[in-house]
């Protein structure tokens, strides 16, 4: 009877040893839990911190007050850190487009009293906060971001400019066209109610141009649109009609609604034997 009591503690030692390890490491896996949770927690608080001290640190423009100063003779820059392909498919009027690390290299190129907006896709982007250190550590005092970026921009719809796609259904709608027969007519008839701005390179134009046109290349045109008369209609051109579209397109996007591309362009012009100036 005692050798059967014996074996039967005997038997529960196992059982005891396994209950205690099976408490210990619940135990042990709730105090981990606890401390993973208070990690993350002073983790999560410090990050707020941090990114309070950023907001403090760094000015912001909202949408709608940028939009004012755009309509306003308020003198600034908007500064998009995009790429070209983005920037391409859409930006706000007269942006310089310039990757960080080149605004970076070439920072000494730009005013120091001069007020600058940063843009970028979404707004306080870690490339954005990249550029805005730069500025304010070369001692630009008057930087700031445009909050929620290009895609609060267009989410409030406010205006951008295209590069002008063909395909798209809403950039052909921007656009009016004019053939090369019917742009003879009006050259022949003598009205001085037109502006013809030749969309090419320059030293494509120096080789021979449309008489009266003025050379207004494509990717200038943004930019020297004032130098276009808003009460005459015009009409671009380029060698096959392309450029010409996409000019149209720009100057739709500035508020220029007059204007007209030759649609089957200079190199149809020529083709014809219709006059060509040097």
């Amino acid at each position: 009877m005692e050798e059967n009591k014996n074996h039967s503690k005997h038997n529960f030692k196992p059982i005891i040893i396994g209950f205690v390890l099976v408490v210990l490491v619940t135990a042990l896996f709730f105090l981990k839990s606890s401390f993973d949770t208070k990690r993350k927690t002073n983790l999560n608080t410090q990050n707020s911190q941090d990114e309070a001290r950023d907001l403090d640190r760094y000015a912001s423009i909202n949408s709608a007050d940028l939009l004012k100063k755009l309509n306003s003779d308020d003198s600034f820059e908007i500064l998009d850190i995009r790429d070209q392909e983005s920037f391409l498919l859409g930006h706000i009027v007269d942006s310089r487009n310039m990757l960080p690390e080149d605004l970076i290299k070439n920072i000494n190129i730009f005013d120091k009293n001069k007020q600058y907006y940063v843009v970028d896709d979404l707004g306080f982007t870690p490339s954005e906060k990249e550029v805005l250190n730069a500025l304010i550590e070369a001692d630009f005092q008057r930087v700031a971001y445009l909050e929620g970026g290009m895609y609060n921009w267009v989410n409030d719809f406010n205006p951008t400019v295209e590069f002008g796609n063909p395909k798209s259904i809403v950039d052909q709608a921007k656009v009016n066209y004019i053939s090369s027969d019917d742009l003879k007519k009006i050259l022949d008839e003598g009205g001085n109610d037109f502006l013809l701005v030749d969309v090419r390179a320059s030293s494509d134009y120096a080789t021979g141009h449309l008489k009266n046109a003025i050379n207004i290349p494509l990717d200038n045109l943004e930019t020297q649109r004032k130098d276009i008369p808003s009460y005459k209609k015009i009409i671009l051109y380029d060698d096959n009609g392309v450029a010409a579209f996409q000019g149209a397109v720009r100057l739709f996007d500035v508020g220029v609604l007059n204007a007209f591309a030759l649609s089957d362009g200079f190199n149809s012009w020529k083709n014809k034997g219709f006059e060509v100036v040097k």
